[in-house]
């Protein structure tokens, strides 16, 4: 017990029955068993915390960075491939302008919804940081991630935000850029993968938004 909370049961088999002191020793013991597996219980929702963004319930920037490192050094490993996708709510600002910055957070929990309904388990989801998301998916090809992004924007645009404007209900649209970056064979460089992602990303942009564009590899890229 911590306070009036049970944390834990401690059995012990004892023959013949356990003397007055040796309860009182159980009775000790049992009681810094349950202080130490509470600590460990705390320590795991601060962590928890330290490396989740709050309002989308996604990872943060810097615990995205850490995992993807360890991801590409694992794909490198095995030889399997990597893709990061990249997107960017679009015109964000005009809704925070428009109805309010409860409202942009609103929309902003959405996607975090969304990402957590569209992408496997083992995907990482991360709000890199306002508006702009970062998907890592592991074992994945460039195809499979051109799949996976145009089914998570297809979802965002066909579930506006429901919001509550003066006692009337009214749907906020939602659409986003997207751009894929597949990591190149044996690559282990997460900011040159990101930073194509983000590239294509701006391109989707310039295409017209609420689209996709895909960065080449760095050998496909050279050459040509």
């Amino acid at each position: 017990m911590v306070g009036r909370h049970p944390v834990g049961v401690l059995g012990v088999a004892a023959n013949p029955p356990p003397t007055d002191h040796q309860r009182v020793v159980l009775t000790a013991a049992a009681a810094l068993l349950a202080g130490a597996l509470k600590n460990a219980e705390l320590f795991e929702v601060v962590h928890e915390n330290s490396v989740r963004d709050s309002l989308t319930g996604c990872f943060n920037r810097q615990h995205a960075l850490e995992v993807m490192d360890g991801e590409l050094r694992r794909a490198r490993r095995s030889r399997l491939p990597l893709a990061v996708i990249m997107f960017d709510l679009d015109h964000f600002k005009e809704v925070n302008d428009h109805y309010g910055h409860l409202c942009g957070d609103a929309v902003l929990a959405a996607v975090g919804q969304r990402m957590r309904t569209v992408l496997r388990g083992s995907d990482l989801k991360c709000r890199w940081g306002g508006e702009e998301f970062l998907a890592l998916l592991p074992e994945t090809a460039t195809s499979g991630a051109e799949r996976v992004a145009d089914l998570l924007r297809r979802n965002l645009e066909e579930h506006p935000v429901r919001w509550n404007v003066s006692d009337i209900q009214v749907d906020i649209p939602v659409t986003a850029s997207f751009g894929v970056a597949p990591a190149a064979p044996g690559e282990i460089d997460a900011t040159a993968i990101i930073a194509r992602a983000d590239a294509a990303l701006y391109r989707a942009k310039a295409n017209g938004r609420n689209c996709i564009s895909t960065a080449a590899q760095p050998e496909e890229a050279a050459s040509r």
